[in-house]
């Protein structure tokens, strides 16, 4: 996947795993990583904030929080907004996102796929989901383009 400007702007400021950097509040979408994770393979995660967005660079299939990050999650000075999928063409809730929503005391985040851009927002209950875009047969492969944000 080609990168704009602005997205390949995002990646420089999360290099490697693990990387993570603040962002003005709004200021990233869930297309935006999911271009990212089209890029690179990983999970991408945005953490949101009273007056700033996080941006956290995952690994091949987790985003594993630790230090400051998970205090800020747990004391509830962000939340876990939402992460990007590297190989699900409809994006489905792990046990492992359950847990984790339910570790930070989180009802409910979203989850977009790289490939479809299909996007669904899951809860710490597994029959709560649904789908916040994208519907069956309305899939359009990200990897394959870039348009102008």
């Amino acid at each position: 996947a080609g990168l704009n400007k602005y997205r390949q702007s995002l990646l420089e400021r999360v290099p490697k795993t693990d990387d993570w950097a603040k962002f003005a509040a709004d200021s990233i979408s869930m297309k935006d990583i999911a271009f990212l994770t089209a890029k690179t393979g990983d999970e991408f995660a945005i953490l949101k904030g009273k007056k700033a967005d996080i941006l956290f660079h995952g690994s091949k299939n987790s985003c594993l929080f630790d230090g400051v990050l998970c205090d800020m999650l747990v004391g509830g000075q962000v939340r876990l907004y939402g992460h990007s999928h590297p190989a699900e063409r409809v994006p489905a809730a792990s046990s492992a996102d359950r847990n984790t929503l339910s570790l930070i005391g989180q009802k409910k985040s979203r989850i977009i796929s790289a490939i479809t851009g299909r996007e669904i927002e899951f809860t710490d209950q597994e029959f709560d989901d649904g789908i916040i875009s994208g519907r069956s047969g309305d899939d359009v492969d990200i990897r394959r383009g870039e348009e102008n944000r």
